[in-house]
């Protein structure tokens, strides 16, 4: 009798144990925009991992590739924690192979679209060639360590539970996109669902369509712009044209014996896309409004009445470099 009362009193303990047992691990929160655009301004650095060492040492490189075709991008975990960050480099700023790539074939490849296939939600959604073809580039990116590609590496070594954050910065962030959008599609483990995207003054990637099925899978992703950054409205010919009066860029443009109107030349340049009709109403390259994050920035525009070409890109990349971001986001400038 005693040993069915002893029974009794120990079967809810019993069951407790196998319910915590059974009880489900929290996913991991996400990074915070400080720590993601820290790792951007480190894709930029020579000697990867010892500038993570140096400058983020509460994190560790754990995917590390070589560049395709000028296109990188790594994976960072931070210590103790369940928190990852897949990182893609923006525009190489330098005269070689990864430079042209990076200017040439990515950045102004927007006359050209490609129709994307990956989406949930929309039918008609494309990208622009240059975009398709660095998110190629990417899918092509193998670990030196495991010779894993980022979807299988996701897969086979980050642990389920973990959380991951996609960004980038510039032509990173652009690239961004659609590898988020990939990866949620195509993922099969528990990260799949707990994927964040985080971008820094990105260029439109797509259409309308495009950007509709990434606001559906990422209803939280964060679009970071400081409003005097003029690469995010790039290929916007009239925003690109607001923010270059804002800034002072809408001034005369002197290259050797010629002097041109900036402010014209852009204008001229849209009036061309609108007139030969390149890109469609329904195809025109659109952002995320529901992403939109925008950082002001204190820094007063001087306004010259003539700029080299120099000092007209000097200009533009003081309001669009990832410092000028990480600043903006309580981070500090790396030297």
């Amino acid at each position: 009798m005693k040993n069915w009362q002893l029974l009794l009193v120990m079967l809810p303990f019993g069951f407790a144990a196998c319910k915590s047992k059974e009880k489900k691990q929290e996913p991991a929160g996400f990074l915070s925009a400080k720590e993601t655009v820290l790792l951007n301004q480190l894709v930029y650095k020579p000697g990867l991992s010892d500038s993570i060492q140096k400058y983020a040492p509460g994190f560790e490189l754990v995917f590390q590739p070589q560049a395709v075709n000028g296109n990188f991008a790594y994976i960072a975990k931070k210590k103790d924690s369940l928190q990852y960050a897949l990182v893609i480099r923006g525009s190489m700023i330098e005269f070689s192979n990864d430079g042209f790539q990076n200017f040439i074939l990515q950045d102004f490849n927007v006359f050209n679209q490609k129709k994307w296939d990956y989406a949930d939600t929309v039918t008609k959604a494309y990208l622009s060639r240059g975009t398709y073809l660095g998110f190629k580039n990417l899918l092509q990116l193998k670990d030196g360590a495991t010779g894993l590609s980022i979807l299988d590496f996701i897969e086979q070594k980050i642990p389920a539970g973990s959380s991951m954050i996609v960004t980038g910065h510039s032509l990173g962030g652009n690239l961004a996109y659609p590898l988020a959008g990939y990866l949620k599609k195509e993922l099969k483990g528990s990260v799949k669902q707990n994927l964040q995207l985080i971008t820094f003054g990105a260029p439109a990637a797509g259409n309308a369509a495009f950007v509709l099925d990434l606001d559906s899978k990422f209803p939280d992703a964060e679009r970071y712009i400081i409003d005097k950054d003029i690469a995010p409205s790039f290929p916007d010919h009239t925003r690109m044209g607001l923010i270059a009066k804002a800034i002072g860029l809408d001034k005369a443009l002197h290259i050797k014996e010629l002097s041109l109107d900036a402010g014209d030349l852009l204008q001229i340049a849209g009036e061309l896309l609108e007139k030969t009709n390149i890109i469609g109403e329904e195809d025109k390259y659109v952002q995320s409004e529901k992403h939109l994050r925008l950082l002001t920035s204190n820094a007063p525009s001087v306004i010259d009445s003539v700029l080299s070409a120099e000092a007209l890109f000097g200009r533009a990349y003081e309001y669009h470099r990832v410092d000028a971001y990480a600043m903006l986001l309580g981070g500090k400038p790396l030297e």
